[in-house]
């Protein structure tokens, strides 16, 4: 069974360890003292016959998981970054297109259904290898006003997010509105 790690972060510095550090783990976001968490795969070129696997919850059922892909270099023809929505099924996969899976492409996702995003990332040993990826990972929170009064920002995209990343040098929302509205 994966074990719990919650993480405090401060102001801008929401990042966690490197995802290579963290496999079968979980990560708690709670909108007080973590609105969200960003990450890197590795530190360097990551390893052949690499499977690691990371979850991200938010605190409450309600609220839904914005993940965006920051920055990818994921060797094709093996390689993977895989993203789904609740549990590991087909079914629940969110990068469904193989296109999202590997190469350089940058995006967003959300996660539709659940509180949870499940990240795996797989790399077979064909000598292709790239530098990963980083993620951005944020609570949307369900509130149909999303106001700054209540300490929440509304992304160009309709996504409400922490106003504390506000003016961040990150990507939270997907859209990069909110890197320019201080």
């Amino acid at each position: 069974m994966p074990s719990m790690v919650v993480m405090r972060a401060t102001h801008s510095m929401y990042g966690s360890p490197h995802m290579d550090k963290q496999c079968d783990k979980t990560i708690t976001l709670d909108g007080d003292t973590l609105p969200g968490t960003y990450f890197s795969l590795t530190s360097n070129k990551y390893k052949q016959n690499f499977n690691c696997i990371l979850t991200i919850k938010g605190s409450t059922v309600s609220q839904r998981i914005i993940i965006v892909i920051d920055r990818m270099d994921i060797a094709c023809g093996g390689d993977k970054l895989l993203i789904y929505d609740g549990h590991r099924d087909p079914k629940s996969l969110l990068n469904l297109d193989e296109k999202f899976q590997c190469g350089t492409k940058q995006y967003y996702l959300r996660t539709p259904s659940t509180n949870t995003v499940i990240i795996e990332f797989i790399s077979n040993n064909d000598g292709k290898v790239g530098n990963g990826f980083v993620l951005n990972v944020a609570i949307n929170f369900p509130v149909s006003t999303c106001s700054r009064i209540d300490n929440l920002y509304r992304c160009k995209n309709l996504y409400c997010i922490s106003n504390i990343f506000n003016c961040d040098d990150r990507n939270w929302c997907g859209d990069n509105t909110q890197k320019f509205v201080c």
